[in-house]
């Protein structure tokens, strides 16, 4: 396994290779999602967009369309709080993404070989989870993401899991509440869930089943939870694992949570500075082309 651990590293400005975009409504596939492809409908890349738990498709969409710019097709993929969708992030199937990969299969301009997973904070959670149950994926982009399968952030935080798959449930960690819980510090009361050690082997996500290269980007001064450190614990699982593929871990000392999109979070309230926040949002998406184009190629 190669690991790279890049502090902040700021890259050149990416070449645009398509600018003619067809988005397509999927209906009737028991899927909500909009697929993105690029003129001429020739094979390609895919990437199945994954966001968190703000629920809908709209952060999906516009990171979908950025891919479909540069050479690959992309499915911008909802999973809750729409229409037809569950209302809440609870007990989400993992069968259903693996339906959208296999929907995936049939369109034309799409090449099936190269397929890759990205997605943000529980989405980057999910998308290492599901990388790692679904060996069709062979790259996978995991944004502050976290390396346990945690308890659901439904409504009220039932004591359920975020995921199931073949209808039970997968092992999770509990929140564990106590007298430094704070509202505008999440990663307080993660930091302190996972030092549950009786939880952990059991929901750790099992990230060297994973069939090709990773990417993880975190922030270091992350408030919604400790998305550096969970990202250190996948790099060193797959050490011990003797993972074989290549692995990233980018890692922004002094950003928060909100890397997925140019300007988002202003007031900075899931962590950072605003300077190094833009900078690291920035870098994020350039990352993240790089890295899709290395792996699947154009």
């Amino acid at each position: 396994m190669k690991v790279l651990l890049i502090p902040a590293v700021i890259l050149c400005c990416s070449q645009t290779w398509a600018q003619n975009v067809h988005k397509t409504e999927v209906t009737g596939q028991g899927l909500v999602a909009n697929f993105y492809t690029a003129q001429p409908a020739e094979p390609r890349p895919v990437i199945v967009v994954i966001g968190g738990s703000s629920g809908g498709i709209k952060w999906q969409d516009q990171q979908a369309e950025t891919f479909a710019k540069n050479g690959f097709a992309a499915l911008a993929l909802a999973y809750f709080g729409m229409e037809g969708l569950p209302s809440d992030l609870e007990r989400i199937p993992l069968e259903y993404f693996q339906r959208a990969i296999t929907w995936l299969a049939g369109q034309p301009g799409v090449d099936t070989d190269r397929i890759g997973l990205c997605g943000v904070s529980k989405g980057g959670e999910l998308v290492l989870l599901l990388a790692a149950y679904d060996s069709r994926v062979h790259a996978v982009a995991a944004l502050v993401p976290g390396a346990y399968v945690f308890q659901s952030v439904a409504t009220g935080w039932p004591v359920t899991s975020s995921w199931q798959y073949r209808g039970r449930e997968l092992p999770f960690v509990p929140y564990l509440i106590t007298q430094n819980f704070d509202r505008n510090n999440l990663s307080i009361m993660y930091r302190e869930s996972i030092g549950q050690e009786r939880y952990l082997a059991a929901a750790a996500i099992p990230v060297e089943k994973i069939n090709g290269s990773i990417l993880l980007i975190s922030g270091g001064a992350d408030k919604i939870w400790p998305s550096k450190e969970m990202s250190d614990r996948v790099v060193k699982r797959l050490e011990r694992k003797g993972f074989t593929h290549e692995v990233e871990h980018i890692s922004y000392p002094n950003a928060g949570h909100s890397l997925s999109s140019v300007g988002a979070d202003p007031s900075r309230r899931n962590g950072g500075t605003s300077e190094a926040n833009l900078q690291a949002q920035k870098d994020t998406q350039r990352q993240l082309l790089t890295f899709f184009k290395a792996r699947l190629g154009p």
